[in-house]
């Protein structure tokens, strides 16, 4: 990546004269809740983690046990442990206001916490999903969103079909962006085997379905589905090897694997059809033996990635309803024997479900196939993924060998009952581990997942830039007690570097680069920044789109590093007729911390730097900034407001003001606008500022949101 700029900071003196100088109370933080065990993100040859739930006699999880109380075997070998920790995750509920149904979509995101939820991927596979069924995916899966995702868990969505990775969404613990995922799912399932056998039967001889023909003119389409899902559960499960300190969970939202792997025969060619598919007839038993291999190096890849699948037919009871309709919808005239279908498609179905329960019992999972009974499902995904131990360990002899290796794990303690994945298959001829890069930050941009040690706060905004491109200043803050000094050499400074990438949806690298910043050897700034922490202002250029903005810090003195991760979305400023731009927020107290600015265009419109702190106190002073673009060439006046309300929607601050268009046609070509909030007249509590624009020519508003909480 290419050095854009190296930052040096000058301290804060005199930062906030715009709004006047105010002295900044005491603000004792409470002690932290204890932590559940890190999660951390590294990939190791030859370390294998396994989950383990420990239950009394009556189904209660035992929590009281140490590292000395487990035993565990490989191949009947007994292990030391080398990694053992205790996960018990609550079930967190979403806060919001009291007076909205929903709570607003937060503006910042840091790493200031470990991960403390659970580890989802909802894995939608549109290639073994009828398209009539495609609704049954999106309404099982919201449900799981909805009613068991708890406001701590991190999921994401990947769609295992032919569409485009824009499909996706990566791993966030946004209920919206994870629904808005998931609805663009189309099921894709090929027509069923036995009913072209019954088509091609019919129109070749004229006789009815006959259960020894197996020629499917689908036959090629349904092996590359097969390997397409395989393949996706793999990626899956090989992005998420390096997490540990966490179970991780693939829901499969699937009707199962609708090809015959266990033909080791293949097609028959009889005398009477001769071979209607030329003379290289496709042999489906040499598909069925790819995808048995296949499936195989499937099972490795999980087990060694300690990942479990949980299988769910989104049809429940109803897929064999749906197999025996497929039978009455036979048009009338069509001979056939009916109970031969009728047994060949109940064969199918037996197939299909026989490799959704083969997934889940190879990886530990569970399959809800054949039940309505989804609650009961979920709840087992929930229960299974919140309390447990973790048991970690380096066998001394690791065998690539691709074979299947045993683990048992053991309990000391008498009445006690112990579920653990049986074992894992061993990676086959495993190649020599990469060299770790030199760059420490490289490694956090390549995790699935932001993680702490150099805690870091991140918002942004978003311009108008030179088209197409839209401007997106970033405002990431840094920890001031995570950057260190020596004590014993006054002389020694600092350095904290900001690599940054941001990656459309199909993964590629659409901006990247990333900043230095110097913090100063002066006494009195270093101390500024260990109370008020190191802030830069930074600012990159995109198209229209969605985008994941990944940065990741390194302060080199003590060799803390973290990362954080944005889901980010930038509109189009040319095509509503009214538009405004993401909210930029500086408050007195918060310009005080010194800052790095290269985001001159944002610099030219805010009184102050724009922050990512949202919790302020009652003597601050805050100044929200927002960009708006009329589209509209009439001659028209335009209200701009700013609103804060209460928890329970009570208004306790309201601004107006109303502009021209011609304002708007000179200059940059959009409304500038800048609303100054005092806090002190705020009791302590949760506020929402809304910004709002509203045309007089009529249309819908342009409004943005943001949550704030006032100590």
């Amino acid at each position: 990546m290419r050095k854009l700029l190296t930052v040096v900071l000058a301290g804060s003196a005199g930062a906030v004269a715009w709004l006047g100088a105010q002295q900044t109370p005491p603000n004792p933080q409470p002690p932290p809740p204890q932590p559940q065990p890190q999660v951390t993100f590294r990939l190791e040859a030859d370390y294998i983690e396994v989950d383990a739930v420990v239950t009394d006699a009556k189904g209660v999880l035992v929590r009281d046990l140490k590292r000395e109380d487990f035993e565990v075997l490989e191949d009947k070998k007994p292990q030391n442990i080398d990694v053992f920790s205790l996960v018990d995750i609550p079930l967190e509920r979403a806060d919001r206001p009291l007076y909205r149904p929903a709570g607003v979509e937060p503006d910042v995101v840091s790493n200031d916490k470990e991960i403390e939820g659970r580890i989802y991927v909802l894995l939608l596979d549109g290639n073994h999903v009828t398209p009539p069924d495609s609704y049954l995916v999106k309404k099982a899966a919201r449900q799981f969103i909805d009613q068991y995702m708890g406001a701590n868990d991190l999921a994401s969505v990947v769609h295992a079909s032919t569409g485009p990775a824009e499909l996706n969404q990566e791993f966030t613990s946004s209920k919206p962006r994870l629904r808005a995922a998931v609805d663009k799912f189309i099921g894709e399932k090929v027509r069923s085997k036995a009913l072209n056998v019954l088509d091609y039967m019919t129109q070749r001889s004229g006789r009815g379905f006959d259960p020894g023909e197996s020629r499917d003119p689908h036959m090629l389409e349904r092996a590359a589905k097969a390997d397409a899902t395989l393949d996706a559960i793999m990626r899956v499960s090989r992005y998420m090897a390096g997490i540990r300190g966490r179970r991780k969970a693939v829901l499969l939202f699937s009707e199962g694997i609708d090809f015959n792997i266990n033909d080791t025969v293949g097609p028959r060619t009889t005398a009477l059809l001769g071979n209607p598919f030329g003379d290289n007839t496709p042999n489906e038993a040499l598909h069925a033996a790819g995808i048995r291999d296949h499936m195989q190096t499937m099972y490795e890849v999980a087990t060694r990635a300690n990942v479990a699948i949980y299988s769910v037919d989104p049809r429940g009871i109803a897929s064999e309803a749906d197999s025996l309709l497929q039978v009455s919808g036979i048009p009338d005239g069509v001979a056939a024997d009916v109970g031969a279908l009728t047994s060949s498609l109940r064969e199918e179905l037996r197939r299909e479900l026989g490799t959704l329960r083969t997934f889940a019992e190879v990886t530990g999972g569970v399959a809800a196939v054949g039940s309505n009974d989804f609650d009961a499902a979920f709840r087992r995904v929930v229960q299974d993924n919140s309390s447990y131990y973790v048991l970690g360990y380096h066998p001394p002899e690791l065998k690539h060998d691709g074979k299947f290796h045993d683990i048992t794990v053991r309990v000391k303690r008498p009445g006690v009952e112990v579920r653990a994945r049986k074992g894992y298959y061993a990676v086959k001829d495993a190649k020599a581990e990469a060299v770790p890069p030199s760059d420490p930050t490289v490694e956090l941009l390549n995790s699935p997942m932001p993680l702490t040690g150099l805690n870091l706060r991140m918002t942004t905004s978003t311009l108008k830039g030179t088209a197409p491109n839209v401007r997106v200043p970033i405002t990431v803050e840094v920890a001031g007690k995570d950057i260190a000094v020596d004590p014993k050499n006054e002389s020694l400074a600092n350095t904290v570097r900001l690599t940054y990438v941001a990656l459309d949806l199909s993964g590629n690298v659409k901006a990247k680069g990333f900043k230095t910043m110097d913090v100063p050897i002066k006494a009195d700034t270093r101390q500024t920044i260990a109370d008020r922490g190191l802030r830069l202002v930074m600012e990159i250029e995109l198209p229209p789109g969605r985008y994941q903005l990944r940065v990741a810090g390194h302060e080199a003195l003590g060799g803390r590093t973290g990362s954080v991760f944005w889901d980010l979305d930038v509109p189009d400023f040319t095509k509503p007729p009214l538009i405004m731009s993401h909210l930029a927020i500086s408050s007195a107290v918060a310009s005080r911390m010194p800052t790095g600015y290269d985001a001159p265009s944002l610099k030219e419109l805010l009184p102050g730097p724009p922050t990512a702190i949202r919790d302020f106190t009652r003597d601050d002073l805050l100044a929200v900034f927002a960009d708006v673009y009329d589209n509209d060439a009439r001659l028209h006046s335009v209200d701009l407001s700013a609103t804060v309300r209460s928890e329970d929607g009570t208004k306790v601050f309201v601004v107006r003001e109303e502009r021209n268009s011609r304002d708007a046609a000179t200059g940059r070509g959009a409304y500038g606008y800048v609303a100054r909030i005092p806090l002190k007249d705020l009791v302590p509590g949760r506020y929402i500022l809304s910004v709002e624009a509203r045309s007089r020519l009529g249309g819908d508003p342009a409004m943005r949101e943001v949550q704030f909480s006032v100590k």
